[in-house]
């Protein structure tokens, strides 16, 4: 079974989550929405690789693990993103990331010996270090395109947030909000309201 967002939804969850910063490639591609399986009985990737595919699921599983919700592999966010690169990305956007996609599972498999999915949790977390030091770098230089560990977090975060689990169970959601409070502290609210 497929759910479909409308794009409106997509909008708004979008730019509730990234604070309003939303990619001039994702609005024009929100046209028709995005589809992504509930369950995983079938692969059918658009864009990724099998590899390519389990990295980005691995990856994104780091990001945002299992804890009391459930995690982003877990959400299926790994086909969000296959339909992201497949269908929102511009070719060139597609190109460079799946480029950088193939040179990060290859670097990976050279430092580490083995595939980021049959690495330990102290070398997952060493990789992710590492990627998290070459972002901070790559953010500073001028003109030059985002690290791939950033559109992975950006991704990840986005498809995440706009799931249902998401913007339900682990960001706090009432439908029926009671009386206007402006300003009240953290502490009483515990979660950040989703929209």
């Amino acid at each position: 079974m497929i759910k479909k967002l409308s794009r409106r939804d997509i909008l708004e969850r979008m730019a509730f989550v990234s604070g309003g910063a939303i990619s001039l490639s994702i609005i024009s591609a929100c046209d028709n929405g995005v589809s992504v399986p509930e369950t995983t009985d079938e692969l059918n990737l658009k864009a990724l690789s099998k590899e390519q595919f389990d990295l980005v699921g691995d990856l994104a599983d780091m990001i945002i693990p299992e804890t009391d919700t459930p995690g982003a592999k877990a959400i299926n966010v790994h086909f969000l993103i296959d339909e992201l690169a497949a269908n929102w990305m511009t070719t060139d956007e597609k190109e460079r990331f799946l480029i950088d996609l193939t040179a990060l599972d290859d670097r990976i498999n050279r430092l580490y010996g083995n595939k980021f999915s049959n690495l330990d949790g102290n070398k997952k977390n060493a990789v992710l270090d590492q990627l998290s030091a070459e972002m901070l770098i790559a953010e500073e230089r001028e003109g030059g395109h985002k690290h791939i560990y950033q559109q992975l977090r950006e991704l990840t975060i986005f498809g995440y947030y706009t799931s249902e689990i998401g913007a339900t169970e682990e960001l706090a959601f009432d439908p029926l909000p009671g009386d206007y409070h402006g300003c009240i502290p953290f502490a009483d609210v515990g979660k950040t309201w989703s929209v």
